[in-house]
């Protein structure tokens, strides 16, 4: 497996990260993934893009990370979008194992696509991989499961307070830029802590909320300016 960089400025050890989540997924589930690409983020969706594809374009939402199965004489692979991975991450905690339970987070999602690709199931044959929502709910339970497994050493589970501490922050600095009115900026802060910490159902609330009231202060604005 070739781990390669196309990232114009590759965050310090990203890809010593990479390889310490490699570390804790089974050299066998990894068969037949060829190539592991750390990248910036997934180039914007043209007009043939998956619906997916074009909503996270539009929306300017994150993509972590894509799958692509094996194409004739190409073998599988793994595309890890780091501009958006890091997230929300300050620089410093980049040494730490933040980052590695992150990226793990992402690329163990789509070692679980890979499974399904290849042999038509995560943990036992049958599973209801179709349609697309139930290979997803697969492909995450296959990413807890590593991620759980990492927590047998205590400097993971410090990552993981880490990772919840850092959701926190953002989310009050979300709360702040709110109560000031900077609803653009409240939705950013409130995104971000909620890319760190998918369980903050609250932090993507606000988020949407932020972002129509965004949206509404523009048009007022504009109406303003129209009159």
């Amino acid at each position: 497996m070739i781990i390669r960089n196309s990232h114009n400025r590759l965050p310090l050890l990203a890809l010593w990260h990479i390889r310490r989540c490699l570390a804790w997924i089974n050299p066998a589930d990894i068969a037949g993934i060829g190539l592991i690409e750390a990248e910036d983020r997934i180039p914007d969706a043209d007009l043939d893009a998956p619906l997916w594809h074009r909503r996270a374009t539009a929306e300017n939402l994150t993509v972590n990370g894509l799958y692509q199965r094996a194409d004739k004489d190409k073998p599988a692979a793994i595309r890890l979008y780091l501009g958006d991975l890091y997230l929300g991450i300050p620089k410093i905690y980049w040494l730490t194992p933040v980052v590695t339970l992150n990226i793990a987070r992402t690329l163990a999602h789509e070692v679980g696509h890979h499974l399904i690709a290849t042999r038509g199931y995560v943990f036992l044959p049958g599973e209801k991989v179709f349609p697309s929502d139930f290979e997803e709910e697969m492909a995450n339970r296959y990413s807890q499961m590593v991620s759980q497994k990492m927590m047998n050493r205590w400097y993971y589970r410090l990552g993981k307070w880490a990772i919840k501490d850092l959701a926190g922050a953002h989310y009050i600095k979300g709360m702040l830029k709110w109560r000031s009115g900077a609803y653009e900026q409240a939705a950013q802060s409130w995104y971000k802590s909620f890319c760190l910490d998918p369980d903050r159902e609250d932090a993507i609330y606000w988020y949407k909320r932020a972002r129509e009231s965004a949206a509404a202060k523009v048009s007022s604005v504009e109406d303003i300016k129209g009159t």
